[in-house]
């Protein structure tokens, strides 16, 4: 099936080319906003700094509620993170996995505190009030982006969905299914921004678009015979279908580290030179190198011959090794396309700049 993978990855390349073009003005705009907005942070004139065309006043509105999101989620991380009780066992697994790892760095380059965040979500959510306030700026943003300010103050799906069908479409001169095609590609643009900080209010995107389709044709899911298939485990019976396998992992990978790492629990570890041993080795598989010491005089280059790695079962859970159908292309078709070691070329790269 190399001819048909060599078809399919070149659909792919033409797909993303074709989704570059159509986002890059997009991403342009509201990185222009993010050029007003964040040298303002905390001054409420924002008439000041976030009036302009519609273009750039919607952008400006998407910031700030990126912003008021981004932090309101960090703050619910910080006040659960507070109420967590600092002990050991489940409540130690439960700290490691909410909010943002990066406050375990020795110097974290994040803002995480709760008595730091709780003063930078109030403020966001004040400027971006204060854009909401101000009719010049909001009221003729796009209905879709409006709605998302308005939307997010109702609780249940059943009253969002009345509300949006009685009150909001009515006095906004829309129809629900424009509406709820104009929040789908609100989302889609969303989504090609980057995560950090644009994530949280993406995914809100999202819910509101699953809330509102419920109880029409559009709720039905195209891609849910592929994602969510559980019918069969050959290409006939589910077209997701997709075949995994175990891999030759580098002995100097995290992969290996982490599968032969040993869970030392309290009271159970041993004596300390035990530990000691069992860290040293992991290290060594690790980095590569021995920090505990060893007679260093006698180094000597030994070359050892490389075996299949034997993945533990519990992570193998019976899939085959090594297949090799990832290889399939090869780098240079994978890079360049398979045609003769030449770059691709796109239709959509042949564009020359209307002069006017």
């Amino acid at each position: 099936q190399k001819e048909e993978a060599s078809e399919l990855r070149t659909l792919w390349k033409h797909f993303l080319l074709l989704e570059d073009h159509i986002s890059a003005p997009f991403r342009q705009i509201i990185l222009n906003a993010e050029a007003n907005v964040g040298p303002n942070f905390g001054n409420l004139d924002v008439k000041s700094y976030c009036d302009g065309d519609l273009y750039e006043r919607t952008a400006n509105y998407l910031v700030l509620k990126s912003m008021v999101a981004h932090w309101e989620k960090k703050y619910n991380d910080a006040l659960a993170l507070e109420e967590i009780p600092d002990d050991e066992g489940i409540n130690f697994l439960a700290q490691l996995y909410t909010g943002d790892p990066k406050r375990y760095l020795p110097d974290p380059p994040i803002i995480f505190r709760l008595n730091e965040v709780s003063r930078i979500v109030v403020m966001a959510q004040k400027m971006c009030a204060a854009f909401v306030a101000e009719a010049e700026l909001f009221d003729d943003l796009p209905a879709e982006v409006k709605f998302v300010e308005q939307a997010l103050g109702i609780q249940g799906g059943t009253a969002l969905r009345q509300f949006m069908l009685e009150d909001f479409c009515p006095a906004n001169n829309v129809d629900g299914a424009s509406l709820r095609e104009g929040l789908k590609r609100l989302y889609q643009q969303m989504f090609n921004m980057q995560i950090d900080p644009y994530g949280d209010l993406t995914m809100t995107l999202w819910n509101l678009c699953v809330a509102t389709s419920v109880g029409t044709e559009e709720a039905r899911d195209p891609y849910e015979e592929y994602i969510a298939n559980v019918r069969g485990t050959k290409y006939e019976n589910n077209p997701g279908f997709f075949q995994t396998y175990t891999f030759n992992h580098d002995k100097n990978s995290l992969v290996r580290f982490l599968d032969s790492a040993k869970v030392i629990e309290k009271g159970t570890a041993g004596s300390a030179e035990d530990v000691g041993r069992q860290i040293q080795g992991e290290a060594f598989q690790l980095l590569g190198f021995d920090f505990g010491g060893g007679d260093k005089g006698a180094e000597k280059e030994v070359v050892v011959e490389e075996k299949d790695y034997q993945v533990p079962e519990d992570r193998a859970i019976g899939r085959p090794h090594m297949m090799g159908w990832l290889d399939l292309l090869g780098d240079d078709e994978e890079l360049m396309g398979g045609k003769d070691d030449k770059e691709e070329a796109f239709e959509a790269d042949k564009w020359e700049e209307v002069k006017s």
